[in-house]
């Protein structure tokens, strides 16, 4: 049922194991370092979990959709699919768990109001580009919980002042394309957050494979898809409120999203924006973007 997407920090996959049952667990080790592979092995070997090696390119979604082959090959029912930066809470495990005696449980949930670890340093935006950050032991760490990418006002944050302010030398052309994403954000995503992740699903979600062409943003850009899927009633859709954390999202040591966000002081940011806004732009052109909010999973 649990399915951990592993990829670059051997102390992240212990760590799993805090909350996670051995037994119900799989673990998809897709990654291009060699080192870390071997030491996953390893481990796994050595406390009898179940995991497979899946062929890697670099890229979160190619990591996602081989999750996605696993889930279909396994024939199981549900899955829970957990980042390897990341871990679920207890309370997390069992809700999951029950979830599925529930007559009411949805083909796909996604969280908001969701938690993630920070550092309390102040050299954050330096700290992303060190190539020795992802492999650090978090428990090493300090430690900051924030909830970065929920939204308290959607128009305050489409006047563009947040890049306008924070990346140097930006363009008027950029500014205006943040204003059109976040605009476009507000419109489509139903719950009140930048970004998501889908955490529990049914097999009905397995035809909504991760886009490659996107460096960050391949969960955003698949959940509004399943939530067009959910319009039109080929799923059921439902987010969960995070304010007793089932999921803990680790920056500190995450890998990708972070690294690529900071690069040239925020301009990396502005350039995957683009990417994905285009692909969002695609979804509108064919009706594909809703207004309706998204239905909450009371537990």
């Amino acid at each position: 049922m649990f399915y951990v997407l592993s990829s670059h920090n051997i102390y992240a996959l212990k760590r799993q194991f805090k909350t996670l049952p051995i037994d119900k667990t799989t673990v998809i080790i897709n990654t291009t370092h060699d080192e870390f592979r071997e030491h996953a092995i390893a481990y796994c070997e050595e406390n009898k979990v179940r995991y497979f090696v899946t062929e890697s390119d670099g890229t979160a979604a190619t990591g996602k959709n081989s999750f996605l082959d696993r889930f279909d090959e396994d024939g199981v029912p549900y899955a829970v699919l957990i980042d390897g930066d990341d871990y679920l809470t207890k309370r997390g495990v069992v809700m999951y768990q029950r979830l599925v005696e529930r007559e009411d449980v949805p083909d796909a949930l996604v969280l908001f109001n969701q938690v993630n670890i920070t550092e309390t340093r102040h050299d954050r935006v330096e700290r992303s580009q060190d190539p020795i950050r992802p492999h650090e032991d978090p428990t090493k760490l300090t430690s900051r919980y924030i909830q970065s990418s929920a939204v308290a006002d959607w128009n305050e944050l489409a006047k563009g002042f947040l890049v306008a302010d924070n990346v140097p030398d930006i363009t008027v052309e950029e500014v205006e394309m943040f204003k059109k994403y976040i605009s476009t954000l507000q419109h489509s995503m139903g719950i009140d957050e930048l970004s998501t992740r889908l955490v529990f699903m049914s097999r009905k979600v397995l035809p909504y494979r991760f886009n490659k062409g996107l460096t960050v943003g391949e969960d955003t850009l698949q959940y509004l898809e399943l939530k067009d899927a959910h319009e039109r009633g080929e799923l059921k859709l439902a987010a969960h409120n995070e304010k007793f954390p089932t999921y803990m999202y680790d920056v500190r040591i995450s890998g990708i999203a972070l690294k690529e966000s900071q690069k040239d002081q925020g301009k990396g940011f502005i350039n995957w924006m683009k990417i994905l806004l285009a692909e969002m732009d695609c979804l509108k052109d064919n009706n594909k973007l809703h207004k309706t909010r998204v239905p909450i999973l009371e537990f």
